[in-house]
Formats: structure tokens, sequence, C-alpha cells
């Protein structure tokens, strides 16, 4: 493998690019797996050439997180009722020790900040205007119509899958970022546009991810008067989603009530309660190491209640890394994930002071990505964990530089 195309300024937009498609490129068939694989195999050439070490922290920090979830992930296969899927899983996230090395190096290297976080933001609004076209005119710009079913439901250029509420939301850190120090009429704009989207997908938790996000940064950054300004322009923005698509409207009558009832609650979480007591059931049967990584599917209808609303062949993960972990890999796998999460939070606040850490922008996606009351895509997936993994590499890079105020990159 050449290393020529990386040189010089067609290097780092090159670089900037392949690093970033781990976001932009999820719309494709495929999702980011080919980008994936590409940078994998840069990093082994760059293991290889010693062009970055294993004496470099952040790698050595990659490494060690990766570990903690790896472990039980090898532990659960003796338990597992999808051995083949838990030991796919154990062959391939070793690889992401090679995805880090190369993001590292790429970070250190080529990967112009700025760049970045401008790729992140034009890919947002061009996937809002894409989705603003399909819902005025039946279809994207690539001829994707909107979700199938009762109601008009937004998806973009994601086809078939409801992911683009979620990406809009994880990124809002990222978007919020680049635009400091612009005019605060930009940051308005912007946020109104992404929750009006959001709406529109129908999907309750990425609203919630948003408005968190949106939270992060106000207490972060002393931004009242922009929450302030903000509020109105919201109600306006949910009544003409609720206006234009009778799901949105169905979801925002969600929240006039309190739920009751153990079924009310479930309509509310969109019978996410039976697949969580399900997988209640998986870890008290199985507390150890659980019913194995990769196995909650074929699991389901074993440890399933009465009248449950899915299926083995319906349901394909928890809704919940935390419940996901604890089902699939017992005890030592939410060992090793909290572990994980409390090393994250301890070199963060060895490296910056309490308020700089919760301003820094991948800190804040991890918080969206681990909220205990949220509901996010299975951890270990090869569309979720890269970006899961990217976004840890950058928060490692932000702390070995120490100043969140200037973003990794060259």
């Amino acid at each position: 493998m050449s290393i020529a195309l990386l040189k010089g300024p067609v290097g780092v937009y090159l670089s900037t690019l392949l690093v970033s498609a781990i976001f932009w490129a999820q719309p494709f068939p495929g999702g980011p797996r080919i980008p994936t694989v590409l940078i994998m195999l840069l990093g082994t050439f760059f293991l290889v050439k010693d062009k970055i070490t294993f004496s470099d922290q952040r790698l050595r920090r990659f490494v060690i997180i990766l570990t903690l979830l790896f472990v039980p992930a090898i532990l659960s296969v003796l338990n597992s009722y999808d051995r083949n899927g838990t030991l796919k899983l154990i062959f391939i996230l070793p690889l992401f020790v090679p995805f880090a090395a190369a993001v590292l190096f790429l970070i250190d290297k080529k990967i112009e900040s700025k760049l970045f976080y401008s790729f992140i933001f034009f890919v947002s609004i061009f996937w809002m205007f894409d989705g603003l076209v399909q819902l005025i005119s039946g279809h994207d710009l690539f001829g994707v119509p909107p979700w199938p079913g009762d109601g008009v439901r937004i998806v973009g250029p994601f086809a078939q899958h409801l992911r683009l509420s979620l990406f809009l939301s994880i990124t809002i850190p990222l978007v919020l970022f680049r635009l400091k120090g612009s005019s605060w009429i930009w940051t308005i704009f912007y946020l109104a546009f992404v929750i009006f989207i959001i709406l529109l997908s129908g999907v309750r938790t990425d609203l919630l991810t948003a408005l968190i996000a949106i939270g992060l940064y106000v207490i972060s950054n002393k931004k009242v008067k922009l929450l302030l300004a903000l509020m109105p322009l919201l109600l306006v923005v949910g009544m003409l989603a609720s206006n234009n698509s009778s799901i949105s409207d169905t979801k925002l009558k969600t929240f006039s009530s309190f739920p009751s009832t153990y079924q009310q609650w479930n309509t509310l979480s969109s019978y996410r309660l039976d697949i969580w007591l399900t997988a209640k059931n998986m870890f008290i049967e199985n507390p150890i190491v659980g019913v194995g990584a990769k196995s909650f599917s074929d699991a389901y209808d074993t440890y399933a209640t009465e009248n449950n609303f899915f299926n083995s062949e319906t349901v394909f993960h928890a809704h919940h890394p935390m419940i996901s972990i604890a089902a699939e890999t017992g005890i030592i796998g939410l060992s090793g994930f909290f572990t994980a999460l409390f090393l994250l939070y301890k070199w963060g606040r060895r490296s910056l002071i309490r308020s700089d850490l919760l301003a820094n922008p991948w800190f804040q996606i991890l918080i969206l990505m681990f909220f205990p009351i949220q509901s996010m895509p299975l951890l270990f997936t090869l569309w979720w964990f890269p970006v899961v993994a990217l976004v840890i590499l950058f928060y490692l890079a932000d702390l070995d530089k120490n100043e969140y105020k200037l973003p990794v990159g060259k």
C-alpha cells in the first residue's frame, strides 16, 4: 500500500474525507464498512512501518477500553445461543486496534480539524435538505420515499432504516462546535431545522437525544439567552411538524399525559418494555456470562414474557447498550462496560477541568450515546461500532492535547 496519496494538501483532504466517511457513508449500501476496512488496512501499514506504536498513550488507552469489551465477549461464547455470531464478533473486535492506530496517526499528521467539522456540518445540512425534499415531493433526491406505514416518516437518504434522526441528533455537538464564533442566528436556524426533521422522523428517543445535546451545549457554554430565543421557535417547528405528519402529531401527544399502567408505558416506549423484561429474564437466568454476545434475538423466544409483542424474528437487539450488554455478557460484561466508562471519565478529569470536559463535543457525544434512560443501537454492529470507536478516539486525542478549544487535527 502506497502512502503517496496522503502527502500534501490532497492528502489532508483525502484523509479527512476518509475518516469522516464513518459518518457520511452511513446511508450507502454497506454503510461505513468500506471506509472502516480501508482505515484498518492503513492502520496495519502504519503499525508495521512504526509510524505509530503502542508507546502512544492514546492507543494504549483505546486498547484498554477495547479489551474491557472484548474479554466478556470471549467468555460469553461458553453460553452463547448463536456461537457463530459470537465468534464473528470475537474475530472483528481486535481489528479495531489497527483502526485506532490509523485514526490517531491521521489526526496527528493529516486531518485538518476545521475541514472535518465542516464535512459533518455540510453533510447534516444536506441530509436535512434531502428530508425536506422527501416531505414535499414524496421522494428524496435519490428517489427514496418516506418510511412506509401510517403517516409520513421522513428518512432522507437512509431508505430502509430510521437512522436519519439518530445521526442528526448525535452530531449536534460537533455542528455547534463548528458554528462557534458564527452569528447566533445560524445556530438558532440550524437547531430549529434539525428538530423539525427529527420530529418528522417520528423517533422520540432521537428527539430526546437532540434536546439533551442542546441542554449540554447551553449548560457548558452558558448560553441561556440562546435557549430563550430558541424555545418559541421550537414550539413553531413542533406545530409545523404536527401539521405535516400524523406520526409526528401522535408522537408529540404521547408527552401530554403521564402513563400509569404497564400497557401505557409499553405503548409509550414502542413496546420496548417487552424487550427489556425479556432481557431481564436473560440476565437473571445467565447472570455471569449472559446468553452470548450477538445472541439476543436467538435467545429471545426462550426468555420472552407472555403476550410479548415481539419474537426472535422481529427483534434484533435490546435497544439499549447497557441492557444489551447485561443480557448478552452478564455481570462480567457490565463490569467491563462500566469500568470503560469510568476510565474515560477519569482520564478526562485528569486532563481537563470539569467545565472544559463537559464542553468537549466528543465527551458530549459519549454522554448522548450512553445516557441511562436512552434507547440507542446495539454497541457491536458493523455500522455503529465504528462510530463509537471514532468518537472515543477523537475524545482521547483531545485529552492528549489538553485543550478542547483546540480541536484535534492540524
